[in-house]
């Protein structure tokens, strides 16, 4: 078995790239950046932004080419009569090579599109890196609700095994009895009936635990086989934050809400961009290199080309593109504020219903724990009242069934608040994981 502590991190897979304490019970795991959602910077819109810092950093390339021709341009010169006929006779067309290498460099030297287009490039790494944020906080609650599920599992094949020995104690009580002489064999058979069917519910139990832990193991990307022993149980923890706190902390730190005001901000700045293309601009443009005939003359300096050039770009008309690539960028940075206004509306439901939701296990939690107590002495007194000969079998077992079904609530009341309260943290754009989950082994301890 993998002992899943707080102090050791198991590495998963040496193609992953982060570590993430990702379970109430401080299991540690890593997770793909391949993940859905997860390649934040190709679902960048477009991403023209990154695109137009082209126009901010200089374009250099190295060019060569190497040339076999013949050109009859002198023979065809409208003067070429006039020559002497003897010079005429000398002047033949012959092939010839012609070899070129060059850098060229082009550079943009002034624009009003160039700080528009480095802002909006800003925004959009930036937000790039909150959906990746958010990504890493999705895994994260995938990988608490999966560790909690399989806790929930374990509660429940702990009920199940306690509910098996109190049955299989009954048998034994009606099967002494039955040999006093004051209980009838339909006692002893009806305890036994119940004994089989708690074994299977067992069974089942065992059964919903493995394929839990197989899940979780998925989610760890380990061979779902793999065994796994928490160091914990399900146990509550405190989570006292009114819905108003929770709706602000929510709309100012969630990733994919400030992710959605970057690209607002950024579309803005693209507004921009776009009106800048009617507007005047300054490039320049420069070679270096060499022009030969022959191979061995590269490097000469009396073969060394170059030049040098300044051109300024004045847009007169341009038959209304501009002004329709502005109303564009303009119409898409409405659409990007609805959208933001969308998600406001989403989040503070969604903060709402998991509030809601957690109160809701805490209140069943309570009445539980109590209730819990009450079926466990009530059973007590029915064993006891069975053994004396005041209680009969069926009181017996409907008092097994009312304590197993208590538990049941209690472990699932537990379970419920702790999802809820990973859900909410990941809501309100926190670590789904709680900062300071109880260790149930050092619980157990002080017990």
């Amino acid at each position: 078995k993998t002992p899943v502590t707080p102090d050791q991190i198991v590495t998963l897979n040496p193609g992953l790239n982060r570590i993430i304490l990702c379970a109430a019970g401080n299991v540690f795991f890593t997770a793909d950046n391949a993940i859905e959602d997860g390649s934040a910077f190709t679902s960048i819109p477009d991403y023209e932004n990154l695109h137009r810092l082209k126009f901010a950093l200089p374009e250099v390339k190295v060019v060569g080419s190497a040339t076999r021709y013949r050109d009859p341009s002198l023979l065809n010169s409208p003067g070429f009569e006039s020559f002497p006929p003897e010079l005429r006779d000398l002047l033949t067309v012959a092939p010839a090579n012609l070899y070129e290498a060059s850098a060229r460099l082009h550079q943009t030297l002034f624009s009003f599109r160039l700080g528009g287009a480095i802002q909006a490039a800003k925004h959009g790494l930036a937000m790039g890196q909150e959906q990746v944020r958010r990504s890493e906080q999705a895994v994260a609650l995938q990988a608490v609700r999966a560790y909690n599920a399989y806790l929930l599992q374990i509660e429940r094949l702990h009920v199940a095994e306690d509910a098996l020995h109190q049955k299989e104690r009954h048998l034994e009580m009606a099967r002494n009895r039955r040999a006093a002489g004051v209980a009838t064999e339909l006692e002893v058979l009806r305890a036994e009936v119940d004994v089989q069917n708690q074994r299977a519910q067992l069974s089942g139990a065992r059964a919903s635990a493995d394929v839990a832990r197989a899940a979780l193991n998925a989610v760890m990307m380990r061979p779902t086989g793999e065994a796994v022993e928490p160091v914990d149980t399900l146990a509550f923890v405190p989570f006292d934050v009114p819905l108003p706190d929770i709706v602000a902390e929510a709309l100012a730190n969630r990733p994919d809400m400030r992710a959605t005001r970057r690209m607002e901000q950024a579309y803005e700045q693209l507004v921009s961009v776009a009106r800048a293309d009617a507007l005047p601009r300054l490039d320049l443009d420069a070679a270096w290199g060499y022009s030969v005939r022959e191979l061995g003359n590269f490097g000469k300096s009396e073969y060394a080309r170059w030049n040098a050039a300044l051109s300024l770009t004045v847009p007169v008309f341009d038959g209304l593109r501009t002004a329709g690539r502005v109303a564009q960028a303009r119409g898409d940075a409405r659409k990007i504020t609805q959208d933001r206004l969308a998600l406001d509306t989403q989040i503070r439901l969604e903060a709402h219903e998991a509030f809601e939701r957690l109160n809701t296990a805490r209140t069943v939690l309570d009445a539980s724990e109590a209730n819990v107590a009450q079926a466990r002495k009530a059973l007590d007194m029915t064993q006891a009242n069975y053994n004396h000969g005041a209680a009969t079998t069926l009181d017996v077992l409907d008092a097994q069934s009312a304590l197993t079904l208590a538990e049941s609530i209690r472990i699932e009341a537990l379970h419920e608040h702790a999802d809820t309260r990973a859900t909410l943290r990941y809501v309100m754009g926190r670590d789904p994981l709680d900062p300071a989950a109880p260790n149930a082994a050092s619980e157990r301890d002080a017990q």
